[in-house]
């Protein structure tokens, strides 16, 4: 937690003036939702972010008190639950404010605008429709108006900037801002001073910085004094010594080259351990990093020791990642994927400690 508060203040400074959004959904980028939230709120963050209406009522159920937004469109049948538990709604098209209007009470609306990501949203054109609707209904309040980036971690790219263009347009074209006006997440937040300016925007919306995993071209792993808070790791439950050519694991895709010790980690793909780390991933025991051999199981996972164990025993710790290395950064590069995929993934049976 004491990296946490440090990211929170690094993005912070990079966005003064702005309201920070902490994004937990996903139970946090898979660090646990509920003690995150809860430490943010510690810290005076009045908003966060998840992707579902389950994801939210868990934090309400807690004690959660802030502004909790829902990314995903609100559907007909979570309405009744989202105006119970005072959610913030996403109101994206037709169907989504036709479905908040079925309100009991009052909602409060959050209009998105699709700028370039082609996921959630309309047009600008069709957009200034959906907002006039919002503010002429008795029930619905208009929280906010925002869009969401396609490329702002290519820092090269002027897709951002042709982004932005279009939404400040479409805002400036309705007469200026009728709420608060949000666009920027953790990459824009780090390369795209535009999208923090306070004159203009009022909130951020930071997910994967928070967890200092924000990885950008040309930026040091993690970004710009971020630190992640993440550790994971396991143990050896089996460790033998295999003469030369004695194959390991499903499919005998690796064969020991030489005489040498096997260590069996007590992790696989069932914990979050990627099967794509199969003979390309590596841990750390001790002071020293060993590489993943053969293919990864769903409970374990084999590693090549060398021809001398030296004082590893069955029982020792094994850094899955962490900030000694392989860091999550690692994993990804050995896995081709992002950051995010190797804390995401890790299963519910994978216990979180919190310090």
């Amino acid at each position: 937690m004491d990296r946490l508060r440090g990211n929170v203040a690094t993005i912070r400074k990079k966005a003064s003036g702005l309201d920070l959004m902490g994004v937990v959904k996903a139970d946090a980028y898979g660090h646990g939702a509920l003690s995150v939230a809860r430490e943010l709120q510690s810290l005076g963050v009045k908003h966060l972010g998840v992707a579902t209406v389950p994801e939210a009522l868990a934090l309400r159920a807690e004690g959660i008190e802030a502004n909790i937004m829902v990314f995903a469109p609100l559907r007909r049948d979570w309405v009744d639950a989202a105006t119970e538990a005072c959610l913030d709604v996403v109101v994206d098209s037709q169907a989504s404010l036709e479905a908040a209007l079925l309100t009991k009470g009052r909602l409060r609306c959050h209009l998105k605008v699709d700028t370039g990501m082609g996921r959630l949203g309309q047009s600008p054109e069709k957009s200034e429709s959906l907002l006039r609707s919002l503010e002429q209904s008795t029930s619905l309040d208009l929280g906010s108006v925002w869009t969401h980036f396609a490329r702002a971690d290519e820092p090269e790219s002027d897709f951002t900037d042709r982004q932005l263009t279009l939404f400040e347009s479409f805002i400036d074209g309705i007469g200026g801002a009728p709420a608060p006006l949000h666009v920027a997440a953790s990459a824009s937040v780090f390369c795209h001073p535009r999208s923090v300016d306070a004159s203009r925007y009022n909130i951020i919306r930071v997910g994967i910085a928070l967890y200092g995993l924000l990885d950008l071209p040309g930026h040091a792993r993690p970004a710009d004094g971020l630190q992640p808070l993440m550790e994971v790791v396991s143990r050896i439950t089996a460790l033998k010594r295999v003469p030369a050519g004695t194959p390991i694991s499903y499919g005998s895709r690796w064969s020991a080259p030489r005489e040498t010790w096997i260590a069996t980690i007590g992790a696989g793909y069932a914990d979050g351990v990627s099967r794509h780390l199969s003979g390309s991933g590596d841990v750390r025991i001790g002071t020293r990093r060993f590489p993943m051999v053969g293919t990864v199981c769903m409970d374990m996972v084999m590693v090549d020791i060398g021809p001398d164990r030296g004082d590893i025993r069955v029982g020792d710790p094994v850094l899955l990642f962490g900030a000694a290395g392989p860091t999550a950064f690692d994993v990804a590069d050995h896995s081709g994927s992002i950051t995010y995929v190797p804390v995401c993934a890790l299963s519910n049976r994978v216990p979180r400690i919190v310090a």
